[in-house]
């Protein structure tokens, strides 16, 4: 039978999209955390998220009749970010159309674009999720600028402002058995505890702790046979991740994390937001007035957002060769 669009929109949206979605949310462990919170952010030009960089001057005791001091205070109540826009397609060429004109051949087909279309989109948030991007361009802000200092972030300047400067750490030595070892100066355990401190203050610390496998592996060999889990890690084990502990703080591999590095970060502060009409939608089968093709788009319209940049903090110059 020939390809009826109208159903194949409809079989797609209903059957593959949800579980393509899904997918991709599970896809690594800050995308299994951060999109799956993701929350609806109001209309406007850009992507406005509420911060507060200071505690207030005006507060004290006072007795009886005693002025109360109400002076205003300089603080800033939103860090703006630019809505970004990306997607993938689902393409049908005319000729794949007249190979594949029986039922089954159809649903084989859909299955396995669509299966392309998640792959795609999978690495796409993977990868700008741990890059450089300053949110200027057509990607989000990515984890190492968000951690950097000097820099704007959400329409703030760190030079001006240093309380909205990311917590930074050059490691002391990028060799694997320096940094296993189970103590020492450049051991693994005293950079990742310097860092710790650097991003706490009182109760208020990291959430998680992303590296890459050789890292992972340091820090494993670091502890001597005396592994540490947790609740958290295995909330992390049962979505399918490998979690080790540090006091408290989960600490996982994700495979887009880059070389050599370590994140320390406090979800509290971090939050992807969306369009609500634009979360991963999509929209059905058409045809270009110069291809002999059907295309189909998945599409989504949002931001990586923080609101405490000096919650979040990298680790550099770790190992990258064993």
């Amino acid at each position: 039978m020939p390809l009826n669009y109208d159903n194949l929109s409809a079989l797609t949206k209903d059957k593959y999209i949800p579980t393509m979605v899904d997918n991709i949310f599970n896809s690594n462990v800050l995308t299994h955390r951060m999109l799956r919170k993701s929350k609806p952010a109001a209309s406007g030009n850009k992507v406005l998220q509420p911060l507060e960089y200071g505690k207030s001057a005006a507060k004290g005791f006072f007795s009886g009749y005693d002025i109360m001091d109400t002076s205003p205070t300089e603080t800033f109540t939103d860090a703006s970010y630019e809505w970004k826009q990306c997607y993938a397609t689902v393409s049908i060429s005319g000729r794949e159309e007249m190979l594949n004109d029986g039922p089954e051949r159809v649903i084989d087909l859909l299955e396995a674009k669509v299966k392309n279309a998640e792959k795609s989109l999978k690495d796409l948030f993977g990868t700008t999720l741990y890059g450089t991007s300053d949110g200027t361009g057509d990607e989000f802000v990515g984890l190492q600028k968000i951690c950097a200092v000097d820099r704007s972030l959400g329409g703030i300047d760190s030079t001006d402002y240093s309380w909205w400067d990311g917590q930074t750490q050059a490691a002391g030595s990028s060799t694997f058995s320096d940094v296993a070892a189970s103590s020492g100066a450049n051991s693994i355990g005293r950079e990742f505890r310097k860092m710790y401190g650097a991003c706490t203050v009182d109760n208020d610390s990291p959430s998680i702790i992303v590296v890459p496998q050789i890292v992972f592996d340091a820090y494993e060999e670091s502890l001597t046979g005396q592994k540490r889990f947790g609740p958290a890690a295995q909330a992390l084990a049962d979505a399918g991740f490998t979690a080790l502990m540090y006091r408290n703080t989960p600490v996982v591999v994700d495979d887009h994390c880059p070389a050599g590095k370590a994140f320390f970060l406090n979800e509290n502060y971090l939050q992807f937001r969306h369009h609500r009409k634009r979360n991963f939608v999509f929209e059905g089968f058409q045809k270009p007035v110069n291809q002999d093709a059907r295309v189909a788009k998945i599409q989504w319209l949002g931001a990586l957002t923080c609101s405490n940049a000096s919650r979040q903090g990298t680790i550099t110059g770790l190992p990258t060769a064993y």
